[in-house]
């Protein structure tokens, strides 16, 4: 199988864009640049707005949830990662894997 970014390296369609984004972003989460990352997965978000991928914008709320639980933006985290939570079980159910770890990010967060 050939991985999806290997396709389409000048593809601009919004989820392949999305998720290269969200991709760049966690890499500087990880590096402790969460305020770029942070502004970049906020681009990918608004990428989507018009492309209508449900899924896409779960994995990237789930993202930024991660990004703001770093800063210790706890409510906000919260808040992105419910909203992913609505998205997952809307789509395929709250019987899979990733509505299991998006709900096990929410419930590691501090009250």
């Amino acid at each position: 199988m050939t991985p999806l970014f290997s396709t389409c390296t000048g593809c601009s369609h919004p989820a392949i864009k999305a998720a290269r984004q969200c991709k760049a972003a966690m890499a500087l989460a990880n590096d402790g640049r969460t305020g770029e990352a942070e502004t970049l997965l906020k681009t990918a978000m608004g990428g989507l707005r018009r492309a209508g991928m449900p899924m896409m914008k779960a994995k990237i709320l789930n993202s930024l949830a991660l990004v703001y639980a770093q800063q210790g933006m706890h409510l906000r985290a919260r808040r992105c990662l419910s909203s992913s939570l609505r998205i997952v079980a809307s789509r395929v159910g709250t019987d899979n894997w990733l509505y299991a770890r998006i709900a096990s990010n929410r419930d590691s967060l501090a009250a």
